[in-house]
């Protein structure tokens, strides 16, 4: 049973302008300068590197035996399971300075992944590993994870999520 399921795509207007800005320069100095094999490639690993991030996506999974966070594309498949899961909270948090932005981050507050926007649910594990979650979702996300904690301690369903 899937107690929560969400796709987000990084959506930022500012992304492929960053990779224009980058990538213009340099084509325009190789193509003056130097020779044509660069002034090929550099463009197509500019549009490779634009297309890798317009074709990721974050899938995030609750089901009746973990949280799978799954960066297609960029990262490999994360579960939490659901047993560790000493604590799940829906919160606004801030990508740059909390966790370094955008994407699978290791930050001073533990692990995000995120794709755009500044709400998400913090994940703290028996372990004592804390993993941001973006979501636009969040308060579905939190009570889908607390709804499936409740099935499998075996305790009586309190609240559907929505």
């Amino acid at each position: 049973m899937t107690y929560f399921h969400e796709e987000q795509s990084f959506r930022q207007w500012w992304l492929p302008v960053l990779l224009a800005v980058v990538a213009l320069p340099v084509v325009v100095v190789l193509a003056v300068r130097g020779p044509v094999l660069e002034v090929l490639v550099i463009p197509l690993v500019v549009l490779a590197i634009g297309a890798l991030f317009a074709f990721a996506r974050l899938v995030v999974d609750v089901d009746r035996e973990a949280i799978t966070i799954a960066f297609h594309l960029l990262w490999p498949k994360r579960r939490i399971a659901l047993a560790s899961v000493r604590r799940a909270e829906a919160t606004k948090y801030r990508p740059l300075i909390d966790y370094g932005g955008y994407g699978v981050r290791l930050g001073f507050k533990g692990w995000a992944f995120n794709v755009s926007g500044d709400e998400g649910v913090l994940v703290e594990t028996t372990e004592g590993a804390r993993v941001m979650i973006g979501s636009r979702r969040p308060k579905e996300l939190e009570a889908a994870i607390a709804l499936a904690k409740r099935a499998l301690e075996g305790r009586p369903r309190e609240a559907e999520p929505h």
